[in-house]
């Protein structure tokens, strides 16, 4: 299917993939569906149920995504959700998607594909990847009703690792870092583990190990080691860059006693009461109550789990503690 970028309008990017060491864009026709699943893909999914969707289904080079940005630019990011991973961050995001006058993105696939691009092709700049980023934060970032105000991205938990290049495309954005107990994400991830959890999954020279090493460690390991680079690369870029480091236990209350100022957004009564309502509901399914479940992890942590986090993640939490208390 032809294409040219003016027809894009109420298209978005579901996916970049390479084909033949070439970088193509699959779009996604969303019309003025709003972002207010948990998730990105949870999104998409729901607008490939409609047959038009998978009847055209455009494909481009990546240049197409400049050439939109060039043509209807999005709006600017009014801030970025960086997370250590089950630590309360799809909450901040359906708090804040709980404004129609915000547009939320979380975790979208083509954002990470941009992110990672230099293990497909490590011909890449980082000043390509950038401008990459750009545009495709420009696709994804549209108005889709007209009168939405903030653009609002939560990258995966990995995505701190390239907060440096993040912050090079957008300077003065500002962000926030979520982070929870160690003991109680390990019993979560080693629970039901993220790609990140799972060797190979993703590149383990992202979190500087060699694939061979990776294999040979014991998942506690693993997952402590992943989840120890997270907090290093936050605490790292916490003083040179000034982000804002929220503890689990701060939330919900969190976002309207603070976080929304720090972001830079008004918080009316109405909207309160919108973070709230969405608050009482769980993140992951908004169907069900809202129910804490730390003492249950913690009474879960095996041997293995709690000398891994004292080893490799318990002085990290007590530096990011030490960040968030001394502002």
């Amino acid at each position: 299917m032809s294409v040219q970028a003016h027809h894009l309008t109420h298209w978005i990017p579901l996916r970049i993939y390479w084909k033949e060491l070439r970088p193509l864009v699959d779009w996604c026709w969303v019309g003025t569906q709003r972002f207010t699943e948990p998730f990105f893909d949870q999104t998409i999914d729901a607008c490939l149920r409609h047959p038009f969707t998978n009847l055209f289904r455009p494909q481009t080079s990546i240049d197409m995504l400049r050439e939109r940005h060039a043509i209807e630019p999005g709006l600017q990011p009014r801030g970025f959700i960086f997370h250590m991973s089950r630590c309360g961050s799809t909450l901040v995001s359906q708090m804040l998607a709980a404004l129609p006058k915000n547009v939320v993105i979380s975790e979208a696939g083509p954002i990470d594909s941009v992110l990672r691009a230099k293990f497909h092709d490590p011909s890449l700049s980082d000043e390509d990847r950038t401008d990459w980023l750009r545009w495709i934060v420009s696709a994804l970032g549209q108005r889709r009703r007209g009168d939405e105000e903030h653009l609002f991205i939560k990258f995966d938990s990995w995505g701190v690792l390239d907060i440096s290049l993040i912050c090079r495309a957008y300077p003065g954005v500002p962000w926030i870092f979520l982070y929870r107990n160690p003991i109680e994400v390990l019993v979560s991830q080693l629970g039901h583990r993220g790609a990140h959890m799972v060797p190979g999954a993703i590149e383990p020279e992202l979190f500087g190990m060699t694939r061979d090493g990776a294999f040979k460690m014991r998942p506690e390991e693993y997952c402590a080691k992943v989840l120890a680079r997270l907090c290093e690369a936050a605490l790292l870029h916490h003083q040179s860059s000034g982000g804002m480091m929220i503890n689990y236990e701060q939330l919900p209350d969190a976002l309207w006693t603070g976080v929304a100022e720090f972001l830079g957004v008004d918080v009316s009564d109405t909207d309160e009461q919108a973070f709230r309502h969405a608050a009482s509901c769980d993140a992951k399914n908004p169907a069900l109550g809202f129910e804490t479940d730390s003492q249950d992890k913690q009474k879960r942590a095996t041997e293995a789990v709690l000398e891994a986090s004292a080893r490799w993640l318990a002085p990290l939490y007590d530096r990011l503690e030490a960040a968030r208390l001394g502002g």
